[in-house]
């Protein structure tokens, strides 16, 4: 996910790997017809130091001005977004509320935030310094968790180095069946000289002081990221997937083009189970209404055996007597449709303007926000009068069928 791997191996968790085609990808990628804007991120997870204060936070790097493009709706609480390019350090809100707490006073602007890393048997620090707030609309664990940095600052704590994509290039023996490890030293000769050739200690120290290939080699990379969102114009969805699917197979296999749904991680996929479980219920509570009307129905068909009867033999048809039932059904189904609807709209406009406070972090997550403001639109209408047609429609099918049975003697004899 947008996090890395949330599944521990061996005790750790594993962030993103270095997107090592970036490169070759960008120029073709930020040219795509139906794309909006794309946002490269460096990804990463650290522990976030403030004086005495400290907590374990996920870090994107980000350039400020795509990344709130972007994302339109992250609020920004205090400071400049534009101080992240200077090794600023955006705090989630709520970690900012935290640190406040633990230190007894407010965050200053400019003050020192210390970052640490560990990673291959050896602890990374770099420092920052405090440069505002950032708010996401919905409150989750994941989220409150998130804070945005300057690449540079994240790219040199996760050792994204230009000989770390050198390690990472494609440097593996050929695949060939006749291939000869031997073969590959089979000009190795040993080499006489004399002692006018040797080697002084002079020498020696003069090559070692040449650091220029190994700083290279240390530098930081800035091209390096770890994924790229991208926003596609209104409606062009499918057709920017397909873009950049085709343009993947061409360049490489190794990228990999996932929903934001899929990128936001197990703990988004776990709310959107959990929403197809309220799903099924809500089927229930439909079967249900249909079940009861059906029952109604039924009762009513039964208390009028003997009218049913006499209509019949006084020559009223089948089809006379299903349209009565089921113009019946959809008047009672119809009318309390729009009563609970009256209802509805009322309940909702009072709880819309009170709120109502959500505590519960998963209900926070389920429902978007940490306040509950019901709402309703024609859309929904709409749909909940259909719904109840068809439950009308359904319902009066048995009980009808159970009056057609009934023979008029024996209506009109009971």
């Amino acid at each position: 996910s947008l996090f890395g791997s949330e599944i521990p191996v061996v005790s750790e968790y594993e962030g993103i790997p270095q997107f090592a085609e970036f490169s070759d990808i960008w120029p073709k990628l930020s040219g795509l017809q139906n794309l909006e804007k794309a946002a490269p991120v460096v990804s990463g997870l650290a522990k976030i130091s403030i004086g005495r204060f400290s907590v374990n936070s996920a870090l994107f790097g980000v350039e400020p001005d795509s990344y709130f493009y972007v994302n339109k709706d992250i609020k920004i609480a205090s400071g400049k977004p534009a101080l992240i390019s200077e090794q600023g350090v955006f705090l989630n809100s709520v970690i900012a509320a935290q640190a406040e707490e633990e230190l007894g006073r407010p965050l200053k602007p400019g003050e020192a935030i210390l970052l640490s890393m560990y990673s291959q048997g050896s602890f990374k620090l770099r420092e920052g310094y405090f440069a505002g707030v950032h708010q996401y609309v919905s409150r989750t664990e994941a989220l409150d968790r998130v804070v945005l940095v300057d690449p540079m600052l994240l790219r040199a704590l996760s050792g994204y180095t230009l000989g770390n994509r050198l390690k990472n290039a494609d440097n593996t023996l050929p695949e060939d069946d006749n291939f000869d490890l031997d073969e590959l030293f089979s000009t190795s000769r040993d080499i006489i000289t004399d002692g006018a050739e040797e080697t002084s200690l002079g020498q020696l120290e003069a090559k070692l002081a040449d650091t220029e290939e190994r700083d290279l080699a240390a530098s930081v990379d800035e091209s390096a990221w770890s994924f790229v969102l991208l926003k596609a114009k209104p409606g062009a969805r499918n057709r920017l997937k397909k873009e950049v699917e085709a343009l993947i197979k061409e360049l490489s296999p190794n990228i990999r083009l996932l929903s934001w749904r899929d990128a936001a991680g197990i703990s988004a996929l776990l709310l959107f189970a959990l929403q197809y479980v309220f799903y099924i219920g809500l089927g229930f509570i439909s079967l249900g209404a249909i079940l009861v009307i059906m029952n109604a129905l039924v009762i009513s068909v039964l208390e009028r055996v003997p009218e049913i009867g006499t209509m019949r033999s006084l020559g009223a048809g089948r089809p006379f007597i299903r349209n009565i039932f089921m113009l019946e059904s959809l008047l009672l189904t119809g009318g309390s449709a729009m009563a609970g609807l009256i209802i509805a709209i009322i309940a909702s406009t009072l709880m819309a303007k009170a709120g109502i406070k959500l505590q519960n972090p998963l209900l926070i997550s389920l429902f978007g926000g940490a306040t509950l403001q019901p709402s309703f639109d024609l859309f929904s209408v709409l749909m909940h009068i259909a719904m109840a047609l068809m439950a009308a429609s359904v319902s009066w099918i048995y009980p009808v069928r159970l009056a057609m049975r009934i023979k008029p003697v024996n209506a009109m004899n009971g």
